[in-house]
């Protein structure tokens, strides 16, 4: 894609992908049930937003440099970004550590390939192409799309509506902060990819692999 229509394209995702994917996952889940509707709207947003959309603007070449660091996380020019991945880290252990544990093994092996799955895709669009695509500038390589992230996260949201909502949402923009420094300065979404799949993983992904068990009960 020529580069100044991939600039402005980057720049607008936000504003397309949250009603694009709201009319998606509100209109699957009315015609389908709510448990298709919402992981059929995951798979719109995956393929679609996460993959199709980063591929068409940085082409193939550009697409597989995504999770290849420019600069190592673990050297010593990237201790505090390094430091910071370990205490997420750490935090999402001691958050979800216990309950995942508790949880039945079913449901553990629905979780890792589906929270799995969803960072990896959604740290190709939020991180990944926002970093490439605006190595210079941390307003429109971490803040504009920790932003995106956190609000697309109301649309799952009007399906299965947990408590908490608006914390949850907020947290997610100050999640995507720091996962946004720390692609920033390694170059790639790599890392937070690592660390978003198994927040997802402990946290027994979301509500993904809960509709999916649901789904293989009926």
């Amino acid at each position: 894609m020529n580069p100044d229509i991939g600039y402005w394209v980057t720049l607008s995702i936000p504003f397309l992908l949250i009603p694009s994917a709201w009319v998606v996952f509100v209109s699957l889940s009315k015609r389908l049930g709510r448990e298709k509707g919402y992981l059929l709207g995951f798979l719109f947003y995956w393929l679609v937003w996460c993959v199709l959309v980063p591929l068409a603007i940085l082409g193939w070449d550009g697409f597989q440099l995504l999770f290849v660091d420019t600069v190592p996380l673990f050297s010593r020019p990237n201790w505090p970004a390094a430091v910071l991945f370990a205490f997420i880290s750490l935090v999402t252990l001691l958050m979800y550590g216990r309950d995942f544990l508790r949880a039945s093994p079913t449901l553990i092996l629905i979780a890792i390939p589906a929270a799995t799955l969803n960072g990896i895709c959604e740290e190709l669009l939020w991180r990944g192409l926002f970093v490439r695509a605006f190595p210079d500038n941390i307003w429109l390589a971490i803040v504009l799309p920790s932003i995106g992230f956190a609000l697309w996260h109301w649309v799952p949201l009007q399906i299965h509506s947990q408590g908490g909502r608006t914390a949850f949402v907020i947290s997610t923009f100050f999640l995507g902060l720091a996962y946004g420094w720390i692609s920033y300065e390694t170059g790639s979404a790599r890392w937070a990819a690592v660390s978003h799949s198994l927040n997802g993983i402990l946290a027994l992904g979301g509500m993904i692999a809960p509709s999916v068990l649901k789904l293989l009960k009926r």
